[in-house]
């Protein structure tokens, strides 16, 4: 996954390879590596930040070491621990172990799924990589996986261990995956979780401190690196909060970047980076866009998202790490902190239908009948925002479109999403823990850790998240959730544990999010080629129904309909990359 290295090892049943991106040993780190016997491989992509600790245990118990890389203490520490070995590492990672005196391979994914991990099996044959594109290069069959649709149609990301083919699966986070070469059996065991057993002993004070110690030790440990490292910074209280950590550790000033629109963009939060920048005296850099080129940049930053997620935010990131890596190659972000701490506005915004949830289900049930025969797309819009406001599990899925809606636009079996989600819950978890859990299993891995990770790879760049360490993920679960929103602020402790260091202006502030302007964009620059792609989707008429298809795109410049736009205008250009070509290459919209 990366410009600097590659190597293979092979053998009579199994071939491992690799693309490195060097970050730890530039001069040993060449992989795959193995053991002393040479009957133990590894190829792995990640950083596992604790891995000095190990390594001097493992010398301590008769290891021998002949690099300098944390990818040989993953090796060692497979040999003296067994599976448990996973238990051990603290960082991001996707790895795989060819175990020749078990004829096995032994694949695992990091804690949060920071690190993608994919494997195709068809009985006889397996193949796990960290891309889909370098399954596909063998030639395996291709066919959407239509539940998975359904799913990305819904949420704008696939959850679980499904993609949108058929045939190719996730190792889920925290997970490990066992293939024996010889019976060809797949096990798939899960190795950590975190849960919710909530202690209500300790003051918020306390807390805080445990916390701000817990960030501090997250960072140091992330800040080893063989190459320049800086972070990005947005300027809010999480980005922020990263940086003000850094200039405590660090002996030189941070290298900090922050990427803005010059025309469009929700929100521009230039301001607030600059003022976070000055507070800390980082060298900043400040990268405004005025064009992004979208027409084709888009169709190579879709070849690198072959596990499709069409939040539009991927563009700028990839943007920032692009334009970063001329200074630095890996940077900390600020990423995770809104799913550990409770920091979406869905948790705490204004509820402008109250009144709804008085309204009996049978009347919903009966107006929801005619829904095709009202009018005005406002008015079936609102209709469904209403029925979804009669409970407060409702109301947090209200931006997931509801099996009625849903079944408008599939025209196969379609799945009741909502439903999905609430199969996932568990007893005697507060409705704040309860969406939380969901964000940090199943959307975070599936979509946001993905936009960073993919994005930054795609410029061979390496993105860190403090945050989402497993220590600071654990003690969260345990916290009570009115400490993570309190009286509606959110991330209520992280505010309190960061309030010595944080600028008062920051402190404050509420989320913003990055806003980028998609309806600017189909307005002007992907006009042309958001009318065509969607012409050509509403000819797939066993995917999707084309009724719906000729709404969005009649109201395609239409505020109102943007992100479905988006949505289909993604899925058409990663359908035509990917099922009707061989994927091997992004595609020419020109």
């Amino acid at each position: 996954r990366g410009p600097d290295d590659e190597g293979y090892y092979t053998d009579f049943h199994a071939s491992i390879g690799i693309r490195r991106l060097s970050i730890i040993d530039l001069i040993t780190g060449h992989q795959p590596q193995h053991n002393e016997k040479e009957d133990i491989w590894i190829v792995f992509n990640g950083e596992i930040y604790n891995f000095k600790d190990l390594r001097t245990d493992l010398e301590g118990k008769g290891h021998s070491f002949y690099t300098k890389s944390d990818t040989e203490v993953i090796i060692h520490s497979y040999e003296e621990w067994g599976e448990d070995c996973v238990k051990k590492l603290r960082g991001q990672f996707a790895f795989c172990i060819f175990d020749s005196t078990k004829n096995i391979l032994f694949l695992a994914r990091d804690h949060m799924g920071l690190k993608p991990l994919y494997y195709y099996f068809d009985g006889n044959k397996f193949i796990f990589s960290s891309e889909i594109k370098s399954i596909l290069a063998h030639s395996i069959e291709r066919e959407v996986n239509l539940k998975s649709f359904s799913l990305y149609v819904s949420l704008r990301y696939i959850p679980f261990n499904l993609t949108l083919f058929k045939n190719i699966l996730k190792v889920p986070p925290s997970s490990f995956l066992i293939f024996n070469l010889e019976s060809k059996q797949i096990n798939i065991k899960s190795y950590w979780d975190f849960n919710f057993n909530i202690n209500r002993d300790k003051s918020a004070s306390y807390l805080a401190k445990e916390l701000k110690n817990l960030i501090e030790e997250s960072v140091k440990i992330r800040l080893a690196s063989d190459v320049p490292l800086g972070a990005f910074l947005s300027g809010g209280i999480d980005s922020s909060s990263v940086v003000g950590v850094m200039s405590k550790l660090m002996d030189d000033p941070v290298k900090t970047f922050f990427i803005g629109f010059e025309e469009g963009g929700p929100t521009n939060e230039l301001e607030y980076s600059r003022l976070a920048s000055e507070y800390y005296d980082t060298d900043h850099t400040e990268i405004v866009v005025k064009s992004a080129s979208l027409p084709d940049l888009l169709p190579k930053l879709i070849w690198h998202h072959d596990d499709l997620v069409s939040d539009a935010a991927f563009i700028p990131v990839y943007l920032m790490a692009n334009y970063a890596k001329e200074k630095m190659k890996v940077a900390l972000t600020g990423d995770g902190a809104d799913e550990v701490f409770a920091g979406y506005s869905i948790y705490y915004r204004k509820d402008y239908l109250s009144f709804a949830k008085y309204v009996p289900k049978d009347i919903y049930n009966l107006l929801l009948k005619f829904y095709d025969f009202i009018p005005s797309q406002k008015l079936r819009m609102a209709l469904t925002y209403a029925s979804q406001s009669k409970t407060e599990e409702d109301k947090f899925m209200r931006a997931i479109l509801p099996l009625n809606d849903l079944s408008r636009i599939i025209p196969s079996q379609t799945y009741n999403v909502p439903e999905i989600i609430k199969k996932t819950f568990i007893k005697n978890l507060d409705i704040i823990n309860q969406f939380t859990r969901w964000d940090l299993k199943y959307q975070l891995p599936n979509q946001y850790n993905m936009k960073i990770d993919k994005m930054c790879m795609a410029a061979s760049f390496e993105a860190r998240v403090p945050f989402l360490d497993k220590e600071i993920v654990s003690w969260s679960a345990s916290i009570p959730s009115n400490l993570k929103l309190k009286n509606n602020i959110e991330k209520y402790i992280l505010r309190l544990a960061m309030k010595d260091i944080l600028p008062s202006e920051i402190l404050k502030r509420k989320k913003m999010g990055f806003g980028t302007p998609i309806n600017l964009w189909l307005k002007k620059e992907l006009r042309e080629i958001s009318s065509q792609l969607l012409e050509n989707l509403q000819k797939r008429k066993n995917i999707i129904q084309s009724k719906y298809v000729r709404l969005i795109k009649k109201n395609l410049i239409k505020k109102l309909f943007a992100d479905q736009a988006w949505n289909l205008i993604m899925f058409e250009l990663w359908y035509e990359t990917f099922i009707e070509n061989d994927g091997l290459n992004p595609i020419n919209l020109n």
